[in-house]
């Protein structure tokens, strides 16, 4: 009788162990497939709380060791703002990315945050200026190949 139970036990052990182990790599290729997603050219608009709003141009493109890189241009009073990507993190379909930017001699910081749902991202962004803060929200969709 005990040899039957420990060898249950054993048998269960190893079991739950296979399927443990697969549930974990299964769970890890996830966000890694739903990042790649994020590839490509995206263009929309954005607006602000305070009723401004623009164009906006975002890039992706993946980088060394799994990291991202982001290009991103909008345009305020229909002038193009180029920007300084600083950090871009993207985790499953969600981003959140902070670039810098100036505008007439003011210097500036922007933090997108959103997400991915198809080819669409959209999200909301809060920027820091030395004249204060503004938010507002923005939605770019992905460009279509060849275009």
């Amino acid at each position: 009788m005990k040899k039957i139970l420990a060898s249950t036990f054993v048998i269960l052990s190893l079991v739950t162990g296979t399927v443990v182990l697969g549930a974990e790599t299964k769970r890890s290729a996830v966000p890694i497939a739903a990042a790649a997603a994020f590839a490509g050219e995206f263009s929309g608009e954005w607006q602000g709380d305070n009723g401004s709003s623009g164009t906006l141009k975002l890039t992706f493109k993946p980088g060394k060791d799994s990291a991202w890189t982001m290009e991103a241009v909008f345009t305020y009073e229909g002038t193009n703002v180029p920007t300084t990507t600083k950090t871009v993190q993207i985790e499953g379909s969600k981003l959140t990315a902070v670039f810098a930017w100036e505008i007439q001699g003011t210097s500036a910081a922007s933090k997108l945050m959103g997400e991915l749902k198809a080819d669409q991202l959209e999200g909301i962004y809060e920027s820091t200026t030395t004249e204060g803060a503004a938010k507002g929200k923005w939605k770019v969709a992905r460009k279509p190949a060849g275009s």
